[in-house]
């Protein structure tokens, strides 16, 4: 089932009672309608509402200074996580099934290191002569995984090649002169390759082909501290898979990065992403924590954060950022304004005292029974902008919907205006 849009709801800049409050129970109506509603403002509260919302026991709603498109209200792809000593073919293996064809690197805290696309890795097969270096960082656990190799003699500690990788293709005498201290070779079954490999001082045998170790060879090589593993490919497929077992650290890009944040504003971050030819962009958080990547298409797919205005019907009076916004109600007692929609809206204008009277007024139409608190507010807020029924724009409807909820709320009129009044300033 498809979740339900966040709406958010909310009065004029500089709020008073009646705005903050019907928003406050407009939304209340709305989720018990089966919305996603979240009231909101859209500046400090005065000490009259401070006061209602304390007398009811309700929260001041949150502050929102603008209602512009964030990374944050789009539904960005979510990438794998990978570790910097990962082999390329791991990162291969799970990056290729992914849309973007891109990961995030990160460390044991998923702080955001680098990022790292299929052609990275390509590139990288491609480039075997660069690969030396990087050999010399590559982790034991990686070319044994990669080689599916079993571990004859060492360990990790003692697995510190130079980074050259040989194939024993000659004669022992022949390939001695080739092979130097800390070399990675790859031999067969020959026990006499694989002595003289040790003798020269390499650091690391790979037996291909499964091949057959003598005791005296194990022996050997823990005597000079050569690594020894086995594995069942051949020769040419181990020296091509070699250089799939190098740390994706190696490869990936960490320098000059275009990086956002989830709370960035998407008018702001567009010309960036459309002068790039990236293909996707890494957003972390304040920790710098990777919270997905967002790509050119969230840009012309977004959806814009639906808002409902209430008591006001100019954008002069309203957040900022609202052309950005789809209206999708509009409840007021004021006159009509300039707003302009993209589409037909639901817009309920009512020539009464108070916004809060209109409110009510659909909480009985939809036959709901507000909870006391709402109730209380709604009466409070028609008190509020009626100045006590004494309002020149005053009229029974407000009167009759404050009766209403009074009652609901078990409020006596009098008592809790004169209240209103003593904490007001």
């Amino acid at each position: 089932m498809t979740k339900k849009p966040l709406i958010y709801i909310f009065g004029h800049k500089n709020p008073d009672t009646d705005s903050i409050c019907s928003a406050i129970a407009y939304a209340e109506l709305k989720k018990l309608l089966g919305h996603q509603a979240k009231p909101i403002r859209l500046g400090k509260i005065n000490k009259e509402t401070e006061f209602v919302l304390n007398y009811f026991g309700l929260p001041v709603p949150d502050y929102l200074p603008t209602i512009r498109t964030q990374i944050s209200d789009l539904d960005i792809d979510q990438v794998e996580h990978l570790s910097p000593q990962l082999s390329l073919r791991t990162a291969w293996d799970k990056i290729k099934s992914t849309n973007i064809k891109v990961a995030a690197v990160v460390d044991e805290n998923k702080k955001l290191q680098g990022i790292v696309t299929l052609s990275d890795i390509t590139s990288r097969f491609m480039d075997i002569l660069s690969n030396t270096e990087a050999l010399k960082v590559t982790p034991l656990k990686n070319i044994l995984k990669t080689l599916s190799a079993q571990l004859l003699v060492g360990s990790e500690e003692q697995f510190k090649p130079s980074g050259r990788a040989l194939i024993a293709a000659m004669t022992p005498d022949g390939m001695a002169p080739f092979i130097e201290p800390g070399d990675i070779v790859l031999v067969g079954n020959r026990k006499d390759s694989q002595l003289k490999s040790i003798e020269a001082g390499a650091n690391c045998l790979i037996i291909t082909c499964a091949g057959h170790v003598n005791a005296d060879v194990l022996g050997e090589a823990e005597s000079n501290d050569c690594v020894i593993l086995r594995t069942s490919y051949d020769t040419y497929t181990v020296a091509l898979l070699l250089n799939q077992s190098i740390p994706v650290e190696i490869v990936m890009a960490k320098d000059k990065l275009a990086v956002f944040h989830i709370n960035d504003y998407i008018d702001e971050i567009k010309d960036e992403m459309l002068q790039s030819r990236h293909r996707a962009y890494p957003v972390v958080d304040n920790n710098n924590e990777i919270q997905g990547f967002i790509t050119r298409y969230h840009l012309i797919s977004k959806k814009d954060k639906q808002v409902i205005l209430i008591d006001h019907n100019e954008a002069s009076q309203s957040i900022d950022g609202l052309e950005q916004a789809q209206i999708l109600e509009i409840i007021d007692h004021h006159r009509i304004g300039g707003i302009i929609t993209g589409s037909p809206i639901y817009f309920k204008n009512e020539a009464v005292g108070s916004t809060a009277t209109i409110i009510a007024g659909l909480y009985l139409d939809f036959k709901i029974k507000p909870a006391a608190s709402i109730a209380g507010i709604l009466c409070a807020a028609i008190i509020s902008d009626t100045m006590h029924f004494k309002s020149p724009t005053s009229t029974g409807k407000d009167r009759y919907m404050a009766d209403k909820m009074a009652q609901i709320a078990q409020l006596d009129l009098d008592k809790f205006s004169r209240e209103m009044l003593d904490n007001s300033s």
